[in-house]
């Protein structure tokens, strides 16, 4: 079985504190903190490695905290490159019932020669590995050298060029620019990030797929849209799979994204029946089932770290209901 290199351009320190509820500006009291390394490529590598996925995870990571490391679950899927500086914290304040409250330390900057060195060892992960999939999620720090975002051409060429279709999941300039590139196979905005992609408000499903078919346009070969209450899309040029499943309780958002993406991508990925010459067909049905299966038993979890499987709940899949109004409005559209 081959399997997925995910790339996670600025990791951080994640703090959750659990509180019966929030008063701001008062005292509150927690009754449960955790603390681990994480960022959304570490996510998707964890739920994969518990998937039993071939996967290595790259991140670059401040010398000052290369100590935390051993605080993190797996820590045999990390490829570190040491870089100048910290690490970066995220806070979240999560409420009995599911509110969550998130203070995101912006992403410390990088330069252009740690940045290469972070990319030269994902394409060698890559090469070794014969890996499907490059993943690369999570906000992109700027270049200190050019006061640009890092750049991802590069890196995305090389990845096509050794066979691997590449996933991105980020939101802002970077999403903009990329989704328009022709190097990336696969997206995975929320409604707002599609809307924004696009130009104008998504109110229905039928909305979303069409706009799924924008991108599609574009070069993008599936657009993997999460719709919240909703469920979630997968769209490519000529299919298109609608699924949902219910958590059994909402305790914590966050990280539910990152197990959608590792879901989707735990099936989409050369098995023995499908080792060959090029790249497999994506079996969208199988794939947004365990997409919306993971993402669920995620968001009854109080962290981001699931520590096993068996518990996901069944998804239900199918035909997308194309007049069905978004129960959350998207929010217009600004360019």
């Amino acid at each position: 079985m081959s399997g997925v290199i995910t790339l996670t351009p600025a990791p951080v320190l994640d703090r959750t504190y659990l509180v019966p509820s929030m008063n701001p500006g008062k005292v509150n009291r927690a009754v449960e903190v955790h603390e681990y390394m994480s960022g959304k490529g570490l996510n998707v590598a964890r739920t994969l490695h518990l998937a039993r996925v071939q996967v290595a995870s790259v991140m670059p990571i401040g010398r000052d905290d290369e100590h935390l490391l051993f605080r993190t679950p797996y820590p045999h899927i990390l490829r570190i490159v040491p870089i100048l500086g910290r690490v970066r914290v995220n806070t979240a304040i999560v409420e009995d019932g599911g509110r969550t409250t998130n203070v995101n330390q912006s992403a410390l900057p990088v330069s252009g020669a740690d940045w290469q060195r972070v990319c030269d060892l994902t394409i060698e992960q890559l090469i070794e590995t014969d890996a499907d999939w490059l993943t690369v999620s999570g906000v992109h720090p700027f270049d200190s050298d050019t006061g640009d975002h890092v750049s991802m051409t590069d890196l995305f060429e090389r990845a096509r060029e050794a066979g691997a279709r590449v996933a991105l999941d980020t939101s802002g300039l970077p999403l903009e620019r990329l989704t328009k590139s022709g190097l990336v196979n696969l997206i995975k905005p929320n409604a707002d990030e599609l809307a924004a992609l696009v130009g104008h408000d998504i109110p229905t499903i039928g909305a979303a797929l069409d706009a799924g078919r924008e991108l599609n346009a574009l070069g993008v070969e599936v657009a993997l849209v999460s719709l919240g209450a909703d469920g979630a899309l997968a769209i490519s040029a000529d299919e298109v799979r609608w699924g949902r499943a219910t958590a059994s309780r909402v305790v914590n958002t966050t990280g539910a994204g990152d197990a959608t993406l590792a879901g989707f991508l735990a099936h989409s990925i050369r098995d023995e029946d499908r080792i060959g010459g090029g790249q497999p067909r994506l079996d969208l049905a199988s794939a947004i089932g365990s997409a919306c299966s993971w993402g669920a038993l995620a968001v009854s979890l109080p962290t981001t770290l699931i520590t096993g499987l068996a518990d996901a709940p069944v998804a239900e899949v199918g035909e997308p209901d194309l007049d069905r109004p978004l129960v959350d409005a998207t929010v217009p559209a600004r360019r």
